[in-house]
């Protein structure tokens, strides 16, 4: 984060907007801020930093923050607060400001114009589409791509997005604009989206729309009140050091309040695991982890059964 100063209200300042920033991370939910238990812990956010260092960076004073993970989790697990599962969705982006068939002029000082605010328009989407989990695609804009785009046969940005995100198989896709319909650049770029049905929308409004809409199907909302037991298997750990691995990815999931291993036989681990929430909570989870493959369930107790992929 960077700050306004070394003092101590700087640094606070700075603390809660880091801590504002990684819920909404966590959650994928635009509203997390204002829900009462986390609009609580943000006014005690030092409680949930395990360590800070300053830095400079030209002339600005940067902060970073390192968050206890234990204290996190325990702050959305235990006031059931939406949680994100690890899963990016993915939307075409479209900026006509980087495609030469959309250039309306050719003076040189509005084309370096043109091409800085461009720029800053790309990072502005890769920074918010970062802390909101959104994957932007670009099309490469190949002669198959301009098939679709015929200067000389004009149609509407609608009709040439739906079938450039078709066949980039995706579903959903955004545009931005840095000029009005004269070709001047304006000073607030705005963004279209079925979405958002079509509304011209800021930047930041038209991520988080998106990403509100998109993350329904990759959160999680815990019940603090249900607490289960259960037995998990996990395959593949053939050396003592894969063995530490997969137990990092039990300890570290945000359900797990305490675990056990039951038995060791070949390769396989056996974990007795207590959790808050249901075994179809933490299999969502679990099945989200790259190096954990989900297997059939032969019963004789056990919940859950993985295979670990290791990286050899």
């Amino acid at each position: 984060m960077e700050l306004e100063g070394t003092d101590r209200v700087s640094i606070d300042e700075g603390m809660k907007l880091a801590f504002q920033n990684l819920m909404l991370t966590l959650s994928g939910n635009s509203e997390i801020n204002t829900y009462p238990a986390v609009v609580k812990a943000v006014k005690d956010s030092e409680k949930f930093i395990s360590e800070y260092r300053l830095s400079s960076e030209a002339d600005s004073i940067l902060a970073i923050f390192s968050f206890n993970g234990e204290e996190v989790r325990k702050l959305l697990s235990e006031n059931s607060l939406p949680l994100w599962i690890g899963i990016k969705p993915k939307v075409l982006l479209f900026l006509p400001c980087k495609s030469e068939s959309f250039l309306i002029v050719d003076e040189e000082e509005i084309l370096i114009k043109r091409r800085e605010s461009c720029t800053e328009i790309k990072s502005k989407i890769d920074t918010r589409g970062s802390m909101r989990n959104i994957v932007f695609i670009e099309p490469v804009l190949d002669l198959i791509d301009l098939k679709y785009l015929n200067l000389y046969e004009p149609r509407s940005d609608q009709d040439f997005l739906n079938k450039i995100s078709s066949r980039y198989g995706l579903e959903d896709w955004m545009i931005c604009y840095i000029q009005n319909e004269y070709g001047l650049l304006i000073t607030e770029p705005f963004c279209l989206s079925p979405i958002s049905d079509f509304k011209r929308i800021t930047l930041n409004n038209m991520i988080d729309t998106l990403a509100d809409e998109l993350s329904k199907d990759f959160q999680l909302n815990i019940d603090p009140n249900i607490k289960t037991e259960l037995r998990i298997s996990v395959s593949g750990v053939e050396e003592h050091n894969d063995l530490l691995n997969v137990e990092k990815i039990i300890e570290t999931n945000a359900l797990v309040y305490a675990y056990s291993i039951g038995s060791i036989s070949s390769d396989t681990v056996t974990y007795v695991l207590s959790i808050r929430g249901r075994v179809s909570d933490l299999e969502k989870l679990m099945n989200v982890n790259p190096l954990l493959t989900n297997q059939p369930s032969r019963g004789n107790g056990i919940a859950l059964e993985y295979f670990y992929q290791a990286e050899r």
